[in-house]
């Protein structure tokens, strides 16, 4: 099998990462070139101190701003550019964020640039019935994720690059198709030197079918072997090495925003792009996850840190977004919010519910999904569940213990003998009762410094109530609680 690659470039990675508002945000499609259309009223620029505006969105352009244009005369042209300091953190992220997304269709996918993910689709071929439908998957997956890309497949990963990098915008596994399109291009879309390609155009070689004509021996004579090496590997004549990617263990994703929030309401629109991301980490590894780590940047504060519970474990965009629309409503902000960050917790393999198929329908709120939104809405410390222990006092035979505490051991002691209703405290027995059960004595709590000597008996009052009652050595009787 001949080998074929498809490279798909990102000219703005940094760009495409940012929330812009609903007002403004960019609300395109991938068109027939694989570009994304911005619909964005905001003229944003990327700015590289070295290299002026290297990103730009459709406003901007509009407006007449160009790439590689200064500051001073992209600010001159718009008087209400928005200007972001490049960042190539960002731009990894970004990448990363896609080739984990991709690897749900390809599994060999390289990080072969900056701005480039490399994949390795021939041997794909053997799931899918055609290139057009593997190609069809790919843009699935790149849909939803709104970026600008451009693509080419090659039968070297240099000639997919230099063809997606050029904007061919063609995806086929026809050599004569990808040759001709190869020797169109100008050498200046290489990754030869500017000092080489000036040099090559000075002797009247200006495309990359002119300078393959030229036989390897005559280039050595007059270029180092860094071009032949290029050349060899751009005719898929010499082998390139390359890396592919491995999903990473954890999810982690840090987003800027284009705009600073004030209050926390309007957050939720930032965080369903990133929880959208989570639940396709999730998704393709099958797992769930019980905790989302969450930080607000604050502009000239301290960050703001919290995290948000899901006893039963989500992975679902609205699950998680419900829960952190209610624990939202107890942060306070001390100052606008200019960035987000979301990572998880552990994760673990999601096992379906296991569930009688006579029962019927239960309802659609689990146990544990119940608690995880009261603990969102109130806290994590203000849910407790009464829990029996193995005590013979009644006033200390149950405590409070935490909502997901499982008590595995039984208690020693049941008696079916026992009020519904017991008094917060014994009180003194003044009604007349006729004995009807006991006495059952009770002598414990010596260990504790509340040692108790009791004689309980059941007995009903002459109004026909039950009550259970007790006499102290004392000859004392006291009212301890009352039968339903």
């Amino acid at each position: 099998m001949q080998p074929l690659w498809l490279y798909l470039h990102f000219p703005n990675l940094q760009l495409d990462s940012y929330h812009v508002h609903e007002g403004a945000e960019s609300k395109g499609s991938i068109n027939g070139t694989g570009k994304h259309k911005s619909a964005s009223a905001i003229p944003v620029v990327i700015l590289d101190t070295a290299h002026g505006i290297v990103q730009l969105n459709e406003c901007a352009r509009q407006a007449g701003i160009q790439p590689f244009m200064s500051l001073g005369t992209a600010a001159a042209l718009h008087g209400g550019l928005q200007v972001m300091p490049f960042n190539p953190e960002i731009e990894k992220q970004q990448l990363s964020i896609i080739a984990q997304r991709l690897y749900m269709v390809v599994s060999d996918i390289c990080f072969f640039s900056e701005q480039g993910l490399l994949l390795r689709v021939h041997n794909m071929l053997r799931l899918y019935s055609s290139l057009n439908e593997l190609w069809s998957m790919i843009k699935k997956q790149l849909v939803p994720l709104n970026v600008s890309f451009s693509f080419a497949t090659g039968h070297s990963p240099l000639a997919a690059k230099l063809l997606a990098v050029k904007g061919w915008n063609q995806v086929t596994d026809k050599p004569a198709a990808i040759k001709h399109a190869l020797k169109q291009v100008d050498l200046s879309f290489t990754e030869l030197s500017l000092k080489e390609v000036t040099k090559l155009n000075s002797i009247g070689v200006k495309t990359v079918e002119q300078l393959l004509a030229i036989p390897f021996s005559d280039l050595h004579k007059r270029f180092d072997t860094k071009m032949i090496t290029y050349l060899g590997q751009l005719r898929g004549e010499f082998k390139l090495p390359v890396n592919f990617f491995h999903p990473q263990a954890n999810f982690k994703q840090y987003i800027e925003l284009l705009y600073e929030i004030e209050r926390t309401d309007s957050l939720l629109k930032p965080m369903q792009r990133l929880l959208s991301n989570l639940e396709n980490f999730l998704l393709l590894r099958d797992e769930l996850t019980q905790e989302l780590h969450i930080i607000l940047y604050q502009r000239d504060k301290s960050k703001i840190e919290f995290t948000v519970g899901a006893q039963q474990g989500e992975y679902r965009v609205k699950d998680w977004l419900a829960l952190l629309a209610l624990k939202l409503e107890n942060v306070l902000l001390n100052a606008p919010i200019i960035a987000l960050q979301l990572s998880t917790g552990k994760t673990f393999i999601r096992h379906p519910d296991k569930q009688d198929l006579f029962l019927g329908k239960q309802g659609v709120v689990s146990r544990l999904q119940l608690i995880s939104t009261l603990q969102a809405k109130l806290g994590d410390d203000v849910l407790f569940s009464p829990q029996t222990v193995n005590d013979y006092r009644p006033e200390r035979a149950s405590q409070y213990c935490s909502v997901l505490t499982v008590n595995e051991q039984n208690p020693i002691y049941r008696s079916p003998l026992r009020p519904s209703f017991l008094l917060p405290e014994p009180s003194l027995l003044t009604q007349h009762v006729s004995i009807v059960h006991g006495p059952e004595r009770i002598s414990t709590g010596w260990w504790d410094h509340h040692p108790v000597v009791r004689d309980y008996f059941i007995a009903v009052s002459e109004e026909g109530q039950w009550f259970w009652v007790f006499k102290t050595p004392e000859n004392t009787w006291f009212l301890q609680g009352i039968f339903s």
